[in-house]
């Protein structure tokens, strides 16, 4: 019991004493440089699909259970923003209000505009206009696992299958309505992503099929009459057929 009453006091010497340092500190003014950054610096779109004993293990002589397979099909301001798409139908195809005859290639650029909005924190939409192809390439883990076409059905093409109709790589449909679409941040320590109207969660499958908008909002410490920095963003994909 002694001892008890020893750590007891303790402890409560500690809280005492810690609220005590708190109650005098003086706190600096974050920079405006740093609580009016609400950028994003780039928006990314992933297609996921799960794989279920569609894949064989040669090594192994059984089929893999379970594999999950993640791919960025688009994004905007990185390194891989452009898709060469070609009109591969025997018609042309308007997209965007580009027309793209048979045969041909178009480059297509994800880029980023703004329009005028009332009621946006400084009335304005800042919008990610992402460009995504509507079939997508899948990669087993490594050499030593196979695709087999006998798993699949509908709409898939093997890439460079061998003579038992197997391959490292397959090419899908994308899940539009399951599509995964991230942000990074200027500043991520110190800002926090919020769906607007229903929209999806960052970083989970959602439905991207429809425009979809998200506030980025700073919440670093503020200087005394100084309204927190937010912007309004939509994430527009268009999936190229």
């Amino acid at each position: 019991m002694k001892l008890f009453r020893k750590i007891y006091a303790g402890l409560l010497l500690g809280v005492v004493t810690l609220s005590g340092c708190e109650a005098g500190l003086v706190y600096e003014d974050v920079p405006e440089s740093i609580y009016t950054e609400v950028g994003v610096s780039e928006c990314v779109v992933l297609a996921r699909e799960l794989f279920q004993d569609k894949i064989y293990a040669p090594n192994w002589g059984k089929w893999v259970p379970n594999y999950l397979s993640t791919v960025a099909t688009g994004q905007l301001k990185g390194s891989a923003n452009t898709i060469n798409w070609t009109n591969k139908s025997a018609s042309a195809v308007t997209i965007n209000g580009i027309t793209v005859n048979p045969g041909e290639t178009h480059e297509f650029k994800s880029y980023e505009t703004t329009e005028d909005l009332a009621g946006a924190p400084d009335g304005k939409l800042y919008i990610f206009n992402i460009y995504s192809p509507s079939r997508v390439e899948h990669s087993t883990p490594n050499g030593d696992y196979y695709f087999d076409a006998s798993k699949f059905s509908g709409d898939f093409e093997l890439v460079s299958p061998n003579e038992l109709n197997r391959s490292t790589k397959v090419i899908i449909p994308v899940r539009e309505n399951e599509m995964i679409v991230t942000f990074t941040l200027v500043y991520d320590y110190n800002c926090v992503v919020t769906p607007q109207d229903g929209a999806p969660k960052l970083g989970i499958p959602g439905d991207f099929t429809a425009p979809r908008r998200y506030m980025v909002t700073n919440e670093s410490r503020l200087p005394a009459g100084v309204e927190r920095s937010r912007r309004l963003y939509e994430v527009r994909v268009t999936f190229l057929p």
